[in-house]
C-alpha cells in the first residue's frame, strides 16, 4: 500500500504541477538568492580598506594623544616653577621685613633690601608672567589638538561602525545578526552626523572670517563684492549640511525599537546599496556612510507588505560564510593595503594595470577560443576590482605624508579641510616669479615628495575638491619638469608650452611632448637627429628611465629628439647602447670646454694611439683633453702646445733642415718633396 507524503497538500481534484515548470521556479528562486548574496559579498570587499583606514585614524589619534600629554607635562612643569618662584619671592619679602625691622639703619643693609626688592619685582612681573604665558600657550595647543582629535575620532567611529555594519551581514543567527546590525547602525548614524557637524563648524568659522574681513574698513568695494560671493557660497553649503543633518539624525533607540522585519529589510537595502557602490568604484568614507544610513532609513517610508518582502529575501540564507569567501579572493590585496609600503602598492598597481591591458587584448581577440575569451572577461572583472581597492589606498598615503610634514612644521591643515605646505615660501616669492602647476592630491604628494628629495623649494595649497596647486620659482621650472615627468608622467604647462605646444600636432609633422620642448629655453635644449627606428628605441629607453623628452618626425623619415642639457650625458649613453656602440670615455672634458674653439688643436687617431698619446702628454705635463671611442678617438691640446704634443724634437730639426736646404735640392728631390709633405703633419 503506497504511503502518502504528509507535505503534499494537493487534493485529487488539483492537477499536478508540471515538473519542468517547478524546476524553473526553483531555479529562479535560487538565482534571486544568489543575487542577494552577491550584493552583500560586494559590500564586504570594503573590509580591507576600512581596516586600513581605521588603523590610520587610530595612529593619528595616538600621535595627538602624545602631543596633548607633552603639553600637559609642560603645564605641570611651569605650574611647579610658578609655585617655586612665588615661594622664593615670599621668602625675599619676609627677609626684607626682618631686615627693616632690625638692622635696616646699618650701612649696606639698605642696598641689600633694594636688591631683594628688585629680585622680587623681576620674579613677580617677568618670570611668573612668562611661565604663565607658556601655560596659556600650552592650553591653546591642547585645545587645538583636542579639537583635531575629536574630528579624527568621529571619522574613526564612522569607519568602525561601517565595518561592523558589513560584518553583521555574515552572522548566522537571526537574533544576534539583528542586534549587531542595530548597534552598528546606531553608531554609524551618530558618527555620520558628528562628521557632518564638524564640516558645518569648519564652514561657520570660515564664514566668520569672511564677515570680519568684509566689515574691516580697509576692505575695498571690489574686495567686498568678491567676499559677498564667497559668503553666499559658504551659506549655501552650510544650509545643505543642515538639511542633510536633519534628514540623517535619529534617536539612539531608533533601531532598537524596530521590528524584526524592519531590521531585516534595512539590512537588505543597506547591503544592496553598499554592493552597488563598490561595483561603481565609490569608496570614499563620507559617501559610503551617508548612503548606508539613508538606505537603512528607506524602510520608514515603505508599507508593511514591502518590508516583509525585503525581510523574506534576506532570510533565505544567513550568509555565514560571506566574509570567508571575500578574504579568500582579496587576501593578497588586503595584505598590501594593511602592511605594504607605498612602493609595494605602486608596484602592485602597475602589475595589475599591465595585467588588465593584456587581459583586455585577450578578451577582444577573435582568434582565440570563446571559452578562453569568457574566462578572460571574468578574470578582467576581478583584476579591475583589485585595482580599485588599491587605488583607494591613495587617500591613506596622502594623509600619512601630510601628517609627517605637519609634524615637521612644514605644513598645516586649514579650517576648510584642506592643507598648505611651506606657505611662507609662497609669500616670499615675488608674484611675477611664481609658476603654479595644478594636479590631483595623490599626484601632488608624489611630486612634492620628489621635490623634497631633490632639494627644490616649493609651496603648495589645496584648490577646491581634490585639486592642489604647487608653486615654484620660474627658474626651477626645468627641474620641476624632470620631477613631474618622473613622478606622474606630466610636463609643466608654461606660457611657452601653451603658445607653442600644439603647433606641431596641427601641422604636417607628428610630434611627441611638444609642450616639453616649448618649456625649455634654447640654451637648455640638447637635440639629436636619429633614424626613425633608432629614435623609437631611444624614446622607449628614455621612458623607462623617466627622462622627459620631446620628439618630432621630420619629412625625411628622421626624428629630432630633444632632452634638457642636464640629461644630455644620459641620452648619449642610451644612444650608444641602442646603436650597439661603446660608450665613449672622456678625459679632462672640462679643459676642452674651457678652451676657446679657435685655440683648439685636435688630432684624430685610433683608441690605442689616443691612450698612448694621453699617457705621454700626462708625463710631459701638457694639458690636454681626450676622447676614447674606438676608431673615432681624438686628443686635443691648445694650439700653442701642438708642436710639443705631436712632433718630436728630432723630427722638428729634420723638418727645419729640409726646409732651409730646399734651394740646393736637385729636381728629383723637389718633385718628391710635395709627396712627403702631404704625408706629414695634420690633415
Amino acid at each position: 500500500m503506497p504511503v502518502q507524503d504528509n507535505d503534499d497538500k494537493r487534493t485529487a481534484e488539483q492537477p499536478a504541477v508540471d515538473a519542468e515548470e517547478e524546476l524553473r521556479r526553483k531555479q529562479a528562486q535560487s538565482q534571486k538568492q544568489q543575487q542577494d548574496e552577491t550584493s552583500v559579498q560586494k559590500s564586504g570587499k570594503l573590509l580591507p580598506l576600512l581596516n586600513a583606514k581605521a588603523e590610520h585614524h587610530q595612529s593619528r589619534i595616538d600621535t595627538l594623544d602624545e602631543k596633548i600629554a607633552n603639553q600637559t607635562d609642560k603645564i605641570d612643569r611651569n605650574k611647579a616653577n610658578i609655585e617655586a618662584l612665588n615661594a622664593k619671592a615670599d621668602k625675599l619679602e619676609d627677609t626684607n621685613r626682618m631686615l627693616k625691622a632690625t638692622i635696616g639703619n646699618l650701612p649696606g643693609i639698605g642696598a641689600i633690601i633694594a636688591l631683594n626688592e628688585k629680585r622680587i619685582q623681576t620674579i613677580r612681573e617677568e618670570k611668573i608672567p612668562e611661565k604663565q604665558q607658556k601655560i596659556d600657550q600650552a592650553w591653546k595647543k591642547i585645545d587645538k589638538f583636542t579639537a583635531k582629535r575629536d574630528r579624527i575620532e568621529h571619522k574613526l567611529n564612522r569607519v568602525v561602525a561601517l565595518n561592523d555594519t558589513i560584518k553583521s551581514f555574515s552572522i548566522g543567527f537571526n537574533k544576534e545578526r539583528r542586534e549587531a546590525f542595530a548597534d552598528a547602525m546606531t553608531r554609524l548614524n551618530g558618527a555620520t552626523v558628528d562628521c557632518l557637524s564638524d564640516k558645518k563648524a569648519t564652514l561657520e568659522a570660515k564664514k566668520q572670517k569672511i564677515l570680519d574681513t568684509y566689515n574691516d574698513p580697509a576692505t575695498s568695494v571690489v574686495d567686498k563684492y568678491k567676499l559677498s560671493e564667497q559668503l553666499k557660497d559658504v551659506n549655501e553649503r552650510i544650509s545643505a549640511l543642515d538639511d542633510k543633518i536633519m534628514k540623517l539624525a535619529r534617536p539612539e533607540t531608533h533601531y532598537e525599537e524596530q521590528t524584526n522585519d524592519q531590521l531585516d529589510a534595512s539590512m537588505k537595502l543597506t547591503g544592496d546599496k553598499l554592493g552597488e557602490m563598490v561595483q561603481k568604484g565609490t569608496v570614499d568614507m563620507p559617501t559610503l556612510a551617508e548612503t548606508a544610513v539613508q538606505a537603512a532609513q528607506e524602510v520608514e517610508t515603505l508599507d508593511r507588505s514591502k518590508v516583509a518582502e525585503l525581510a523574506d529575501q534576506l532570510g533565505i540564507q544567513p550568509l555565514a560564510n560571506a566574509e570567508m569567501q571575500l578574504e579568500d579572493d582579496y587576501n593578497m590585496i588586503d595584505g598590501i593595503i594593511n602592511n605594504g609600503s607605498k612602493e609595494d602598492i605602486d608596484k602592485a598597481k602597475t602589475e595589475l594595470a599591465e595585467g588588465i591591458k593584456n587581459m583586455e587584448s585577450l578578451a577582444e581577440n577573435p582568434f582565440v577560443p570563446q571559452e578562453m575569451r569568457d574566462n578572460a572577461v571574468d578574470e578582467l572583472a576581478k583584476m579591475k576590482k583589485q585595482l580599485e581597492l588599491l587605488s583607494a589606498s591613495d587617500e591613506v598615503f596622502v594623509e600619512s605624508w601630510l601628517d609627517t610634514m605637519v609634524d615637521r612644521g612644514a605644513a598645516e591643515y586649514t579650517q576648510d579641510g584642506g592643507f598648505k605646505v611651506n606657505p611662507d615660501y609662497y609669500k616670499e616669492l615675488p608674484r611675477n616669479d611664481r609658476h603654479v602647476e595644478t594636479m590631483t592630491e595623490i599626484q601632488a604628494v608624489e611630486v612634492m615628495s620628489a621635490l623634497v628629495e631633490a632639494g627644490i623649494q616649493f609651496s603648495a595649497a589645496t584648490k577646491g575638491e581634490n585639486k592642489v596647486g604647487i608653486t615654484v620659482s620660474k627658474n626651477d621650472v626645468p627641474a620641476l619638469n624632470d620631477v613631474m615627468y618622473a613622478s606622474i608622467g606630466k610636463i609643466a604647462h608654461t606660457e611657452a608650452a601653451k603658445e607653442n605646444g600644439g603647433k606641431g600636432e596641427k601641422g604636417k609633422y607628428e610630434t611627441v611632448n611638444p609642450e616639453y620642448y616649448a618649456s625649455l629655453s634654447k640654451e637648455q635644449r640638447h637635440t639629436r637627429v636619429e633614424p626613425i627606428e633608432t629614435a623609437r628605441k631611444i624614446a622607449g629607453e628614455l621612458q623607462k628611465q623617466n627622462i622627459p623628452y620631446s620628439a618630432v618626425v621630420r619629412k625625411n623619415d628622421t626624428v629630432a629628439i630633444t632632452v634638457s642639457k642636464e640629461n644630455a650625458q644620459a641620452y648619449k649613453q642610451i644612444e650608444s647602447a641602442v646603436k650597439c656602440e661603446r660608450a665613449v670615455e672622456l678625459v679632462n672634458p672640462e679643459f676642452f670646454k674651457a678652451l676657446p674653439k679657435q685655440e683648439r688643436f685636435a688630432q684624430r687617431m685610433d683608441e690605442g694611439q689616443a691612450r698612448k698619446k694621453s699617457a705621454e702628454l700626462t708625463a710631459k705635463g701638457v694639458e690636454h683633453s681626450a676622447v676614447f671611442g674606438g676608431e673615432k678617438s681624438a686628443v686635443t691640446v691648445a694650439k700653442k702646445d701642438s708642436k710639443r704634443a705631436f712632433f718630436s724634437r728630432g723630427k722638428m730639426q729634420r723638418d727645419a733642415q729640409r726646409i732651409s736646404g730646399r734651394g740646393q735640392q736637385n729636381p728629383q728631390q723637389r718633385q718628391q718633396t710635395p709627396k712627403k709633405r702631404n704625408n706629414q703633419g695634420l690633415e
